[in-house]
């Protein structure tokens, strides 16, 4: 079943992706240590990149899009010492930062804090969850998940266990403690491979711009 219940896009704006993805720099996503869109984005702060994870493919310009203004926005924040992509989205109605991570090949990971606060873990008292794929996490389903215009529904979240110590910025460069910029863009869980599989990304970094759009 497909989980997009609505997406607002234009038609011009498909018709002008889909022009400019023709006449663009089109390469399969390197094979890089860390998260692939840093990597892309590392390479050229100037460029818009048009990645497409279903296709295995980023596609790259070195001018915008005619149609982008009216394209729909997701808020974004790159770190590159903590190899993260940041984006904002609204999850059961919190709007909060998570990373995109491609590395993470489930739809969305949720920290303790935040899944105790949204009311999603009492079917870890409830249930058995023997059978979970990692044995340090359980599974519950986000009724809403929504990103720009884009929503998400009953999206698969694995949550860490009550006593398991977590921390998804180990080994990921810098520690949180940083100045009060930075820390307003610190994330609490991860949108991953099984949701970025389902979309477009459109990341003009040098305009701070980005859109999510379905993959076709």
């Amino acid at each position: 079943m497909n989980k997009f219940s609505c997406v607002w896009l234009s038609a011009g704006l498909v018709i002008s992706q889909l022009a400019y993805a023709a006449e663009g720099d089109c390469k399969p996503l390197p094979d890089v240590e860390g998260d692939i869109i840093v990597a892309l984005v590392s390479s050229d702060a100037n460029a818009l990149l048009h990645i497409n994870f279903a296709d295995d493919e980023v596609c790259t310009f070195q001018r915008r899009l005619p149609d982008f203004d009216i394209a729909t926005f997701v808020n974004f924040h790159v770190n590159v010492d903590l190899d993260e992509l940041a984006v904002q989205g609204v999850v059961e109605g919190y709007e909060t930062w998570l990373r995109v991570d491609s590395e993470y090949s489930g739809e969305l990971l949720l920290d303790r804090a935040t899944a105790e606060g949204l009311d999603l873990t009492a079917a870890e008292f409830l249930g058995d969850n023997s059978q979970l794929e990692a044995a340090d996490f359980f599974i519950e389903y986000v009724s809403t998940f929504e990103i720009g215009e884009i929503t998400l529904r009953n999206v698969e979240t694995n949550i860490p266990l009550l006593e398991v110590p977590y921390d998804h910025y180990v080994d990921r460069g810098s520690k949180p403690e940083m100045s009060a910029p930075e820390a307003a863009f610190l994330t609490v869980g991860s949108i991953g491979a099984a949701v970025l599989e389902e979309l477009v990304i459109t990341l003009d970094i040098a305009n701070q711009q980005m859109t999510m759009t379905e993959a076709r």
